[in-house]
């Protein structure tokens, strides 16, 4: 249980973290969205706990938390897909490369396991530390890009969006339901519901608003 316990915390501070990094390079502000991000985080490393314990589908949780990247850039901050996919991908390398030197400065390797051990919690804690004292710095001096964001805007991406969690909705608590993890189906529920809601009900607000 200390186990799961662990690993969702420094997962989650970590994801926030990378998080903070996507949106800081390009000057939007991480703070402004720490509920919701948190939150899809808790449930994003929930995920991957279920997938390397019960599912050994370990392999599947980078392509999984890119999309959750993705989508919680789209929907929760408001950013053209495209722009979201680039932002994220962005943040994800910069955040992986970051993390790569600080494991070759504390331990010289990097062994398999590490992501699930003690040590991989220190290498959690020392990245997160350094990357939010770096997404500091480019908030406080304004260093990072700036874009159009709209001009890359389809004209029906918030359908494309519902539809693409509607898909990993289904996708997701099929793989689980055979394998009778059916409180992960709950989970992966209120994820979905919250990026829905974003989504749905923040783009019915917007065209009111016009």
């Amino acid at each position: 249980m200390w186990e799961a316990v662990r690993f969702l915390f420094f997962s989650s501070v970590e994801s926030y973290a990378a998080f903070s990094l996507m949106l800081s390079i390009f000057r939007l502000k991480p703070l402004e969205f720490v509920w919701p991000a948190l939150f899809s985080f808790l449930i994003m490393n929930l995920i991957s706990f279920f997938l390397r314990e019960q599912l050994s589908l370990s392999f599947m949780v980078p392509a999984i938390s890119t999309i959750i990247f993705i989508l919680l850039i789209t929907i929760v901050v408001r950013v053209p897909i495209l722009w979201a996919a680039i932002i994220a991908m962005t943040g994800m390398f910069l955040y992986t490369t970051f993390q790569a030197i600080v494991i070759l400065s504390l331990f010289g390797s990097f062994s398999k396991d590490m992501q699930y051990s003690s040590a991989g919690t220190v290498v959690q804690i020392v990245t997160s530390s350094w990357i939010f004292f770096f997404v500091w710095i480019l908030l406080k001096f304004k260093i990072g890009f700036t874009a159009e964001f709209e001009r890359l805007r389809f004209k029906w991406e918030h359908i494309v969006v519902v539809l693409i969690i509607i898909i990993g909705l289904v996708a997701s608590s099929t793989v689980m339901y055979y394998n009778n993890l059916l409180f992960i189906i709950l989970v992966l529920a209120l994820l979905a519901g919250l990026l829905l809601y974003y989504a749905v009900i923040k783009e019915r607000e917007e065209f009111t608003d016009d």
